[in-house]
C-alpha cells in the first residue's frame, strides 16, 4: 500500500510540472527523496543498480537534467567540484566536511531565523540581479573527522 501511495505522489509531482511519469523518473525521485542523500550521477546509478533497478547512466543524466529544470531537484557542486543532486523538498541548507567530503542537511526550521532581505537587496542594487532565493552553505569538519 505504501508503495502505491508513494508512486501516486511521484506521479502527481511529475504531472504538476507538466512531465510524463516514467519508471526511471519515479525511481530517481524516490532515491533522492531522503534527507542527507546527495549523490553524483554515477553514485545514483550505482545506488539504483544495487537496489535491482537497471537504468542506464545516460538515462540517469537525461532525467536528472529534466527533473532539475522542472524544479524537482536541486543541483549543486561539492567542495571538490563534483555535481551532486538533492531531492529533499523540505527547506534546508548544507554542511560540508572539508576533510572527508561528507554532506549533511540542516533543516531551515532548526536554525535561528535570519533575514536575508538586506543581502538580496544589496546584491540586486550592486549587480542588477533579481535574487529569488538565498541558501546557506556551511563548511567545516564533521564529528567523525575531528
Amino acid at each position: 500500500m505504501a508503495k502505491a501511495k508513494e508512486r501516486d505522489s511521484y506521479r502527481s509531482k511529475l504531472k504538476a510540472m507538466g512531465l510524463r511519469h516514467t519508471l526511471p523518473r519515479e525511481r530517481i525521485l524516490a532515491y533522492l527523496d531522503n534527507k542527507n542523500t546527495h549523490p553524483t550521477p554515477e553514485e545514483l546509478y550505482l545506488g539504483l543498480k544495487k537496489k535491482g533497478f537497471n537504468i542506464g547512466l545516460s538515462t540517469i543524466y537525461l532525467n536528472l537534467q529534466v527533473l532539475r529544470e522542472a524544479g524537482l531537484l536541486w543541483e549543486f557542486k561539492d567542495q571538490k567540484g563534483n555535481t551532486r543532486y538533492d531531492g529533499f523538498n523540505e527547506r534546508h541548507h548544507h554542511l560540508f566536511c572539508l576533510q572527508c567530503g561528507s554532506i549533511e542537511d540542516v533543516l531551515d526550521k532548526d536554525l535561528p531565523t535570519f533575514d536575508t532581505t538586506p543581502i538580496k537587496k544589496a546584491i540586486e542594487a550592486k549587480n542588477g540581479w533579481f535574487v529569488e532565493e538565498a541558501r546557506l552553505e556551511l563548511r567545516g569538519v564533521c564529528p567523525a573527522c575531528q
